[in-house]
């Protein structure tokens, strides 16, 4: 077995890992420490494959994941306080401080160094997949976007157990216990919905690879069908909506497919079984009540996040242009959070993930998630020219299309499972040349 074989295995195995594991978010700590564990122990025992990475990548990526691995860091380093006394918004610590003569102590930036760390050691997974990764081989990303959608396929499965058990076993989460929605692994909805629309693009771009033929797009419809009926009985209208961008990715193959076939009744496979497929569609959501009841969430758009992005809005003004460091939304944002916007919960995330971003990491943040915004988008211009290569191209512009959506509405990238897609995605769009790999030598 070749050694980028290998590598790809162990990155699959970790993804595995993640996905049985890191669904939880940042309240399950244990189980986010499984994952963040086996990524730490792979990092420590392919120390080479990281320095690899970093040498031989292109520099501007190799850039970007060092800055964003070191935000974090940085944010806990201990201030002099003549420094941190005038950093925009720490008058919060500095007057409890004086009150018990301490305020001369010195401080992070982090208002909770304790959650910035947390969000560092958050990042070593998808750090490991990339190392693993991103030597991988064109047979290497089709057989680890294939295990994406086979988690995809274990999550509807395990999902319809728990609805059969009206989500009172099964579940992997307290949280997400008596609920009506399909949760497999995950706690929250929208983060499952996403997970399953993100398994359709693999699914799609996994196809581009395969020869057409009547079984083949046979399978493939009938698995997009079974992950198309999990994501909606999640209930996550936001992930609802974004089955728009698979769906786009379909037309893209289906045309491409059929520009690949031969003239005559061959042409005709793809287009006939889509429509028959879509002709099927509405007995089967007429003679289900689930899937009705989750159609009908969008009778009703009301939404507590425009006034939660209101106070969010304060709290970045109060902490620019530094921010108060990653991971602390949760212990500033209480105090601008108006009177009209209390509920008797708490409002935890600012369900809009670039928002959040600025009032944590501030101007820094903000201009980090705009080159890999633009770094991303040149490598995905320039990957899906390259045919060899375009399946999994085709994948990774889904995924990162859908995350960028999702984050305007919430906070993908804070959950464990996802994160790591997004590592794997960056790993596929940043491939190692060949002349960089070590010399394999067979098993």
């Amino acid at each position: 077995m070749l050694e980028a074989d290998r590598n790809i295995l162990m990155a699959g195995a970790l993804l595995i890992i993640a996905f049985i594991f890191g669904g939880g978010g940042s309240g399950a700590g244990l189980a986010n420490l499984i994952v963040q564990g086996a990524a730490i122990v792979i990092i420590a025992l392919h120390r080479d494959l990281c320095w690899e990475f970093f040498s031989r990548a292109p520099r501007h990526v190799a850039i970007l994941i060092g800055v964003t691995l070191l935000l974090p860091l940085l944010q806990c380093i201990p201030l002099p306080p003549w420094l941190w006394h005038q950093l925009p918004g720490r008058e919060l610590v500095v007057e409890p401080l004086v009150l018990i003569a301490k305020q001369n102590r010195w401080m992070p930036l982090s208002m909770n160094a304790g959650r910035t760390m947390i969000a560092f050691f958050a990042l070593l997974p998808p750090l490991a997949i990339v190392i693993l990764a991103c030597r991988s081989t064109p047979r290497g990303q089709r057989t680890i976007i294939a295990v994406l959608v086979a988690c995809g396929v274990i999550e509807v499965l395990l999902g319809a157990q728990q609805l059969a058990l009206s989500n009172q076993h099964l579940m992997f989460y307290d949280e997400a216990v008596g609920t009506g929605e399909l949760q497999g692994v995950f706690a929250n909805r929208n983060t499952a919905g996403l997970f399953l629309a993100i398994a359709l693009c693999a699914l799609i771009g996994l196809s581009i690879y395969r020869p057409v033929s009547v079984p083949s797009v046979c399978v493939g419809l009938g698995t997009a069908a079974l992950l198309l009926v999990g994501l909606i009985l999640t209930r996550s209208r936001s992930s609802i909506a974004l089955t728009l961008i698979p769906f786009m990715l379909f037309l893209y193959y289906s045309w491409v497919s059929v520009a690949h076939l031969s003239a005559g009744r061959a042409r005709l496979i793809v287009p006939a079984l889509s429509i028959g497929l879509l002709l099927c569609a509405p007995l089967l959501f007429e003679r289900n009540d689930r899937l009705q009841s989750s159609l009908a969430r969008f009778q009703s758009l009301e939404d507590a996040r425009p006034a939660i992005w209101e106070d969010a809005g304060s709290s970045a003004k109060r902490f620019w242009p530094v921010g108060s460091g990653i991971g602390t939304f949760d212990d500033v944002f209480q105090i601008d959070e108006t009177l009209e916007s209390l509920s008797p919960g708490r409002a935890a995330r600012a369900h809009n993930d670039y928002l959040e971003v600025l009032i944590e990491s501030g101007l820094l943040g903000g201009v980090v998630v705009l080159c890999w915004a633009v770094a991303i988008g040149a490598a995905l211009w320039r990957s899906l020219r390259s045919r060899e290569r375009r399946g999994a191209a085709l994948t990774a512009c889904g995924v990162f299309t859908l995350l960028a959506c999702q984050s305007v509405l919430d906070y993908p990238l804070r959950c464990q499972t996802l994160l790591c897609v997004a590592g794997l995605m960056v790993a596929i769009l940043w491939p190692l040349p060949p002349g960089s790999a070590r010399r394999d030598v067979d098993a």
